[in-house]
């Protein structure tokens, strides 16, 4: 199975050559398909996602339907949150704790720990999906979905899903562009990606510090996303993935507007050919925001290899399970880890 275990976490990093540096315009992908030139255009995008997917399992993009005024906004709430000191009451009203579902600030170092003996020198804020998708909040938590808790901070919460949505938009393009690519209908993720999918949404801030990176002291440790595929946006260096031969490269932080790599679910449905991304954040002496979207299928949605991706020469890798199993076990297993470091 995709396991964030089996990468090699202390391997060194490379620079990332321009081989694997596919960067994509998908502004194609938004454009109303109209003639042989549309449908062309597109195919060279579709191209180009496939080639990426299984040369390094992550891309960059560029074109899209975010703008950079509302990536700019957001980055100033961000600054705006983060720069409240922990005791302040708006923020401490966000608190993750006080959330059955964990959405709200997370304090620095309470990141579940993906890699054993580690400690995450980051916060957070995560979010759910608008509650107004789903209605009620019992059905709602059975989907894996729960209600927002925002800081006391005028103007956040409205950049802060303006932001969402958008990138659920660009999110949306991507699920067919991905079908596509994997020789599927256009229309496949349709009904198992949909408004009920627990795509939460984080913003990260990791400080800038003197405090050297190791093997236990880390931005965030080593690990593969449990989703289909994951939307990111940073201000600066300091992100590592991996290809699809596992070794680290440097990922730039200036290339296109968003990075995306791809998760657990698209390595299961593909049967490996579309491999997760690994990836993990040093310690860096400068501060560092990133946004990040993922993009999940339906929680009770079925997840096996598909049959144009595994025969009898080529039997399944992966046994079936569900997305929101697959998280489950996957966050169980972090949070013990880091609750075995505290105890140490």
């Amino acid at each position: 199975m995709p396991s964030t275990l089996e990468l090699d976490a202390a391997a060194p990093s490379a620079r990332l050559d321009e081989q694997r540096l596919h960067l994509i315009d998908v502004g194609p992908l938004f454009e109303i398909a109209g003639g042989e030139l549309g449908k062309e255009t597109r195919a060279a995008v579709i191209a180009k996602i496939r080639k990426a997917c299984r040369e390094t399992g992550f891309f960059y993009i560029h074109n899209t339907c975010i703008s950079d005024d509302l990536i700019g906004a957001t980055l100033e709430q961000m600054h705006r949150f983060f720069s409240l000191d922990d005791s302040d009451p708006a923020k401490r009203c966000a608190l993750n704790a006080l959330s059955a579902g964990g959405t709200g600030w997370g304090p620095m170092f309470e990141e579940p720990a993906y890699q054993p003996a580690t400690v995450a020198h980051l916060e957070s804020f995560d979010m759910s999906p608008p509650m107004s998708w789903i209605g009620d909040e019992d059905v709602a938590a059975s989907l894996g979905i729960y209600p927002n808790l925002w800081p006391a901070l005028p103007g956040f919460r409205a950049v802060a899903e303006t932001y969402y949505l958008a990138a659920r938009e660009l999110s949306e393009a991507l699920f067919e562009a991905l079908a596509e690519a994997m020789g599927l209908t256009q229309g496949f993720f349709r009904n198992r990606a949909t408004r009920n999918a627990p795509s939460t949404m984080r913003f990260l801030n990791y400080p800038g510090s003197a405090v050297p990176s190791d093997r236990s002291n880390v931005g965030i440790a080593a690990h593969t996303d449990f989703e289909c595929f994951t939307l990111m946006y940073q201000t600066a260096p300091g992100l590592e993935l991996t290809d699809i031969n596992g070794k680290w490269w440097d990922a730039p932080a200036n290339v296109g507007q968003f990075t995306v790599i791809l998760g657990d679910m698209m390595e299961r449905l593909t049967n490996g050919e579309f491999p997760a991304t690994g990836h993990r954040v040093g310690i860096t002496p400068w501060q560092r925001y990133s946004i990040i979207l993922f993009n999940a299928l339906d929680g009770d949605c079925e997840v096996v290899p598909l049959p144009g991706f595994a025969s009898e020469e080529r039997p399944p890798r992966y046994a079936a399970t569900t997305q929101s199993r697959h998280i489950e076990e996957e966050l169980k297993r972090a949070e013990e880890f880091r609750e075995s470091e505290r105890i140490s």
